[in-house]
C-alpha cells in the first residue's frame, strides 16, 4: 500500500457519472452511485435490467464499475478444464496491484469467477447501447486516499466525507453504495482527466485515483 495518504481533489463538474459495486450474483445486492457536482442518489440493484434502467435514466458520461472486466492475456475462459487454464491467473493490473501492496481477490478464486463473468458481459451490454465503462477497484482508491476499506464502514463513511458529497446519509452503512461512491468518484477523476491506469490495453486498463 503507498507509503503516504493522498490529498483527496476532485473537480466539480455537471457530467452524471455512475458507480458500480457489482454483485456476482443478480440474487445479491449491487452499491450504485449516481454522480453529479457533488450530488449523489445511492440505492442498491439487483438483476441486469435493474441496472439497465438505471445507466438509461442517469445517462452517465461514464460508468465506473467494480468487477473484473477482462480475462488475463492468453485465457478464453476461466474453467478449469479448458487448455487456456495452464496460463497466466493475473492480468497486467494485478501484478501492478500486488506491486504497489494492494490487496485483492484474483479473479480465478471461487466467487470471483462469477463476477468476472457478469462484469465481462455488463460490459459488452453497457458499450453496444453507446456507454463508456471503466474498470475500477474500491479498495485500491481507498489505500491510496488514506481511507479504510468497507471491513470499517464508520470509517469509511468518514473518508468519503471529505469530499462533502450531497445526499449521502450520514448513517449510510451499507458497504456495496459506500464502495459505488468511490467507483463514482474515481469516475469523476477519469472524466476530469486526473486518474491513473495500470494495466495493459490487451486486457483492460484499471482506472485509479494518481498516486501520491
Amino acid at each position: 500500500m503507498p507509503g503516504k495518504r493522498s490529498e483527496i481533489r476532485h473537480k466539480v463538474t455537471d457530467v452524471c457519472v455512475l458507480g458500480l459495486d457489482l454483485a456476482g450474483s443478480p440474487r445479491r445486492p449491487t452499491g450504485f452511485c449516481v454522480l453529479k457536482g457533488r450530488g449523489v442518489s445511492v440505492g442498491h440493484l439487483f438483476d441486469d435490467e435493474d441496472i439497465f434502467e438505471t445507466v438509461g435514466t442517469a445517462a452517465p458520461g461514464v460508468i465506473a464499475i467494480d468487477a473484473p472486466l477482462a480475462l488475463p492475456a492468453g485465457r478464453c475462459c476461466l474453467r478449469d478444464t479448458c487448455a487456456c487454464a495452464g496460463t497466466s491467473h493475473f492480468r497486467v493490473s494485478d501484478y501492478e496491484l500486488r506491486r504497489l501492496g494492494i490487496r485483492f481477490f484474483p479473479i480465478t478464486l471461487g466467487p470471483m469467477r462469477q463476477l468476472t463473468e457478469r462484469g465481462m458481459h455488463l460490459k459488452a451490454a453497457l458499450e453496444g447501447r453507446g456507454f463508456a465503462v471503466i474498470e475500477t477497484y474500491p479498495g485500491a482508491a481507498q489505500d491510496i486516499w488514506g481511507i479504510p476499506r468497507q471491513r470499517d464502514i464508520a470509517g469509511l463513511r468518514r473518508g468519503l466525507s471529505r469530499f462533502r458529497l450531497q445526499g449521502l446519509s450520514q448513517s449510510e452503512h451499507s458497504p456495496h453504495v459506500l464502495d459505488a461512491v468511490t467507483c463514482a468518484l474515481v469516475g469523476k477523476l477519469y472524466l476530469a482527466g486526473n486518474a491513473w491506469s495500470i494495466g495493459s490495453p490487451d486486457e483492460v486498463l484499471m482506472i485509479l485515483p494518481p498516486l501520491p
